[in-house]
């Protein structure tokens, strides 16, 4: 069963807005074990959209088209479907008079545009629209379906759930049950992680597995299909199982789970307390730990001390060592998370201490150097991480002569920087999970 999504706006293809419904559909469809194998996004002229729907209708059963249902004149979703099938475009009664009673309820009189979308393909099964004027259809025709949606977002999402996956399932009842699980990684990179499960990936010819990569974590979602829902939920099961013993405790998580959810629900379990102290990320750190509800029952505070005056007053850093060792640096991490942890009254401290460029950096300590550490009044873990390299920011700027040397910041710079503090957030958090996850072993291993 071939579906298809024709997205449709000059408004798209000009980069005006982003095109979410598709995305939207696809993901919809998914749940009814519907697959979509093509997306086309095309723009408001007639001809081209023709020529599209014709092609669509040759190789898919299902076309599902968004946008171009309003009264303007580029607006031809509905002449343009009726032309590409050679059907005439008639009038629906029931749909004037839905566009009627919005209309007079707004107080607007219908105009001779508005009429425009009470004219569908001749055949289509017309659905009213209760959050717009625009109806939508379903026109059948030769084994071949064409479902005409708003673009509007709203509208389309409304529409989809109550007339659209209905119908689908009525008509397709005896599809194969579908089921995903995603299993998250964190701490390995994107070739790594493929290596490691190559052989699980070739033997495991029924599932269909992707591998996706973030600055966050890596993401491998298995997708099992078979006759029923328990029949997908074993083959998913045995896979986790397998992936579980290939990747240890790489996995922090499945599914919609978060890294920092996870790391709550593991600081709660051994009612720990945490503090942070920020220098590169700026409070990024602290931003993800609470965007967990609950938080609160574990996260003490945190301090971003950006300057080396503030990491000397607020986290009692040695002056000294700042000065023989630079503010970027094993000792100048192991000093913040110690101190932060003291000044917070908790049981855990961690820092972040780097340089997220695009300037500052130079040949000992290029764009990218983060140190990292956590301190639990016992002892005190640092970590070394090289996030980035490349020519923009590698280097401190040197002045030109008699001139001061502005340098233009360009969006390489910006996102670069941004990946580097993000990436820095998230190793810290892992470091964070591990330590927690080997507490909590040893504790179970001493209790045997």
């Amino acid at each position: 069963m071939k579906v298809e999504i024709i997205s449709i706006g000059n408004e798209i293809l000009f980069g005006s807005i982003i095109d979410t419904n598709a995305n939207y559909i696809i993901k919809k469809l998914r749940e009814v074990n519907l697959n979509v194998h093509r997306i086309s996004a095309i723009g408001d002229e007639e001809g081209e959209l023709i020529a599209l729907l014709k092609e669509a209708y040759q190789r898919s059963q299902i076309i599902i088209t968004t946008g171009g249902l309003g009264p303007t004149e580029d607006d031809i979703t509905f002449q343009s479907i009726a032309k590409a099938l050679q059907v005439n475009l008639v009038k629906y009664p029931e749909a004037e008079k839905h566009m009627s009673s919005i209309l007079n309820r707004i107080g607007v009189n219908i105009s001779p545009s508005n009429l425009k979308q009470t004219f569908l393909p001749e055949g289509a099964h017309c659905i009213l629209n209760p959050y717009g004027t625009a109806p939508a259809m379903i026109l059948e025709k030769e084994e071949r379906i064409i479902i005409a949606l708003p673009g509007v977002p709203l509208e389309m999402r409304n529409l989809l759930a109550k007339e659209i996956i209905p119908f689908l399932q009525k008509k397709f009842p005896n599809l194969k049950q579908r089921q995903s699980r995603i299993i998250r990684v964190s701490g390995l990179g994107e070739s790594t992680v493929n290596d490691k499960i190559k052989k699980f990936i070739q033997e495991n010819k029924q599932l269909d597995i992707g591998i996706y990569a973030s600055p966050e974590d890596i993401q491998i979602q298995l997708n099992a299909q078979a006759e029923t829902l328990q029949e997908t939920t074993v083959i998913l099961d045995q896979a986790t199982e397998q992936l579980k013993r290939l990747l240890g405790n790489y996995i922090f998580g499945f599914d919609q789970q978060s890294l920092e959810e996870v790391i709550g629900n593991l600081l709660k379990s051994r009612e720990l307390t945490l503090a942070v102290a920020e220098s590169c990320t700026g409070g990024m750190l602290g931003e993800m730990i609470t965007s967990v509800p609950g938080s609160s029952d574990y996260f003490k505070g945190g301090i971003i001390s950006y300057d080396g005056e503030l990491k000397e007053k607020l986290l009692e850093v040695p002056p000294d060592i700042m000065i023989r060792y630079g503010q970027v640096s094993e000792q100048v991490a192991r000093a913040m998370a110690e101190g932060v942890r003291k000044k917070c009254f908790s049981n855990i401290g961690l820092s972040i201490t780097g340089i997220a460029g695009p300037g500052g950096g130079s040949p000992e300590k290029p764009v990218g150097l983060v140190y990292i550490a956590l301190a639990d009044g016992e002892n005190t873990l640092v970590q070394k991480h090289q996030l980035h390299q490349g020519n923009q920011g590698k280097y401190p700027l040197k002045p030109l002569k008699g001139n001061t040397l502005k340098r233009k910041s360009t969006l390489f710079d910006k996102q670069g920087r941004q990946t580097i503090r993000l990436r820095s957030a998230r190793r810290t958090l892992n470091m964070l999970r591990l330590y927690l996850l080997n507490l909590i072993q040893a504790n179970e291993t001493k209790n045997k």
